[in-house]
């Protein structure tokens, strides 16, 4: 036992170092072997005129069948240098250029064989004309505040309008920009957050980047009132069972006194024969400001037309 450890635990530091440097060593030599690999360069396109935008979809990347030593197309899988597309003096319309081994952005002094291009070879890339809209912004407002709290569904941002700049063919299907979703979930104050668009047309951009979204939560109150269910337009010959309900309002605390001005109840008054009944739903004769909300305790009522 004493050996076995002796053989393993002896000089461990030194043995590490012999074994990494043998690793080191095989990696070196197994690398310089010749190998076949696919690799993904990026296309950059380059001299854009100012004036002008791409448009629609375009290819990302080009794929090629490359051989050469295994070190050479990993370095090459690895850094990714871009292949370079010049546009310079282009003008509106469809563009189109095939692609061979001298576009590829292979380093001086590599020995690399093109096999083939996978895809694509020919960069197919549509030019329109540049320009800068101003567009108002949709917020968008996800989730549910704590219960203690409530949201009236209004909002304020900063800026109110943004700049979009982009080819005119894109910016002519958009009236608005939508901008990522604000989360109230769960929050019982107001919630500000900086937000960037959602979904914007390729080849498009929004100045600001960001825009600041004001989402104000107030303290929910909860009042519950007992009412007298009215007949509807001051109809008299109605018997209403029960004649009283409980009314719980639902209201942000600076709207309480406007809330409980317009606690009412009725119900909708479709024709009843004399003498016949019918359950109808008890509801507020009036549009309830907003933020405010009641239902009834109990949520019907039976109606009796008297003979």
């Amino acid at each position: 036992m004493n050996l076995l450890r002796s053989l393993l635990l002896d000089n461990l530091g030194l043995k590490l170092v012999a074994l990494l440097l043998a690793v080191l060593v095989y990696l070196n030599v197994y690398t310089d072997r010749p190998a076949t690999m696919i690799v993904s360069f990026p296309i950059q396109v380059v001299d854009l005129p100012d004036s002008l935008s791409l448009s629609g979809s375009a290819p990302a990347v080009v794929q090629a069948e490359l051989r050469g030593t295994a070190k050479q197309l990993i370095r090459l899988r690895v850094t990714e240098p871009p292949v370079k597309v010049s546009l310079a003096g282009v003008g509106v319309g469809h563009f189109e250029r095939a692609l061979g081994l001298e576009d590829l952005p292979i380093p001086t002094g590599m020995q690399i064989q093109l096999d083939r291009l996978v895809s694509p070879r020919t960069v197919e890339l549509q030019v329109d004309r540049k320009i800068s809209r101003l567009l108002p912004i949709a917020p968008s407002i996800d989730g549910q505040p704590a219960p203690t709290a409530m949201w009236d569904g209004t909002f304020d941002t900063n800026p109110r309008r943004v700049t979009v700049t982009g080819p005119v063919a894109a910016l002519a299907r958009i009236d608005s920009v939508r901008l990522q979703p604000v989360s109230v979930a769960g929050k019982r104050d107001t919630v500000v957050a900086k937000v960037g668009a959602q979904d914007l047309p390729d080849w498009c951009s929004m100045d600001p980047d960001r825009v600041e979204v004001r989402v104000p939560l107030e303290t929910r109150l909860v009042r519950r009132v007992p009412v007298d269910v009215e007949a509807p337009h001051g109809a008299t010959d109605y018997e209403i069972t029960p004649q009283h309900v409980t009314a719980v309002v639902t209201s942000p605390r600076r709207l309480e006194s406007e809330a409980l001005a317009e606690v009412h109840a009725t119900w909708r008054g479709s024709w009843l024969a004399p003498g016949a009944s019918r359950r109808e739903a008890v509801m507020p004769p009036h549009t309830l400001p907003p933020g405010v909300e009641i239902h009834f305790e109990p949520d019907s009522v039976t109606v009796t037309r008297l003979p």
